[in-house]
């Protein structure tokens, strides 16, 4: 929560006090003059938590207030009632005197809180002197999360029964207030990567992993009870499944868990959490990917995945320990320059292989490892002529640059990956030292027995997508 401290407007003190479901304003405060010929009362209220930046917990004890009356009319001051704004609550102070209407002149005055209205009387202030309540009340904040306007009531009258002798109160003594909303979400269990049709726990590829969560919170940053919050899938073409109906945040936990939760298309992904509670605003999850396979490595691994027609195989011989290889068909559209094309663009790729290497932890295996991946054309998508077996072109993408990668715009990037993504088409790997080129491409090959084209090219490391 934002810092706050006491501070004035126009010779009247501020009054700034923290709350448990959103936070006071400034009081919007008059001069302090009077322009009625028979003058007025001016209250001044002021206190606040320490440090007038902390919140009260939802009925606490709240924040001490000093309440400070001035007579400037001819009569004297002799009691007053100041009424709260709706959704704060005044707790009991003590009752200096027995509370008899008839005390006489110099008893203590009376002061109580009755129906959640501070009542004084026996003030016995006289024209033009100054009667201060140190601590008359305790604030306890009930506030909601919405922005709500708040109003301090305050009414002065010249005798000790409230019923006449009303004494006109200075503009200054409504004591108007804005409650700003505080409240928050927050993924308490972010998303992490999975299986299309997989439970999404907050474990990466593991559908029996913790589910993911949510927390409603208040200014205090403690749980708020009882949220309805819903879930939505954002950038990704798929539809998000387990999302609804809303799951309501707990009364020990304050989270509001949901699973199963799954996304049966491929593709990037964050989740936006909501809920149709005043005072909010939606949250999103960081990004994860969903993808059309997985698996877990050990001194080397493998995966494949069929991209529409065609099959793509994927070898990593050096895998990190622990790491976890993710293979993906579809989901992104790119193109790749070509100075050969009439269009200066090399044909669309419409359906791309995009291949992971994730750490336990989630995070993308930044080490150089050797990936080698083969994509398979069959027959039916091949030229019936080898001599044309060298026109087949890898069209590579990668959020790491690469030899005859160009940088391209936002629109063309991959979806849900924030930073530069690189395309172009991969170069041939050189014989002697082909590793130290990738990505390139080892090789291409044609199957005589059943027509189809095999081509072979080491990645890099990132996150690459690439299709023939």
């Amino acid at each position: 929560m934002r810092g706050r401290t006491l501070g004035t407007l126009s010779g009247t003190l501020v009054l700034l006090v923290g709350v448990a479901a959103g936070v006071w304003g400034g009081v919007a405060a008059a001069s302090g003059t009077c322009s009625v010929p028979s003058g007025c009362v001016l209250a001044v209220l002021a206190g606040g938590p320490a440090g007038a930046g902390t919140s009260q917990s939802v009925g606490g004890a709240g924040a001490p207030l000093t309440l400070t009356l001035t007579d400037n009319t001819p009569q004297p001051l002799e009691s007053a009632t100041l009424t709260p704004p709706v959704g704060f609550t005044l707790t009991a102070t003590t009752v200096p005197n027995d509370g008899d209407s008839d005390d006489p002149p110099g008893s203590p005055p009376e002061i109580e809180v009755l129906n959640n209205v501070l009542e004084m009387r026996d003030l016995d202030v006289s024209a033009g002197g100054t009667f201060t309540v140190p601590g008359a009340a305790q604030l306890a904040a009930t506030a909601t999360c919405a922005a709500t306007p708040a109003t301090w009531s305050l009414v002065a009258y010249a005798d000790d029964e409230w019923t006449g002798g009303v004494l006109t109160t200075d503009s200054s003594s409504a004591l108007s207030v804005g409650v700003t909303g505080a409240c928050s979400l927050k993924f308490a269990a972010e998303p992490a990567s999975a299986v299309a049709g997989d439970n999404i726990t907050n474990s990466i590829f593991d559908s029996s992993g913790s589910p993911v969560a949510v927390e409603a919170l208040d200014a205090n940053l403690s749980p708020i009870p009882g949220i309805p919050v819903t879930l939505a899938a954002e950038v990704g073409a798929g539809t998000l499944s387990g999302g609804t109906p809303p799951q309501t945040t707990g009364a020990t936990s304050g989270l509001a868990t949901f699973s199963p939760l799954t996304i049966g298309q491929t593709g990037y992904y964050y989740l936006e959490a909501g809920t149709t509670s005043p005072g909010f605003t939606p949250v999103s999850s960081s990004e994860f990917q969903i993808t059309s396979a997985a698996t877990a490595c050990t001194s080397n691994c493998s995966g494949s995945v069929g991209d529409g027609p065609a099959s793509v195989n994927v070898n990593v011989n050096n895998p990190g320990t622990g790491d976890l290889l993710s293979v993906v068909a579809g989901g992104y559209t790119y193109s790749c320059p070509d100075r050969f094309s009439r269009t200066g663009y090399y044909q669309n790729v419409i359906a791309p292989v995009g291949i992971d290497l994730w750490e336990s932890d989630g995070s993308l295996d930044p080490t150089q490892r050797s990936e080698v991946v083969s994509i398979t054309i069959p027959r039916q998508l091949v030229h019936a002529d080898p001599k044309f077996l060298f026109f087949y072109e890898v069209c590579y993408a990668s959020t790491e640059a690469f030899p005859g990668g160009t940088l391209v715009s936002g629109a063309a990037s991959i979806p849900g990956f924030a930073g530069s993504t690189y395309v172009g088409l991969l170069r041939d790997c050189p014989w002697h030292n082909p590793g130290a080129a990738a990505p390139c491409v080892l090789s291409r090959t044609w199957n005589w027995r059943d027509g189809s084209l095999v081509i072979t090219y080491l990645g890099a490391p990132g996150d690459f997508w690439g299709s023939a």
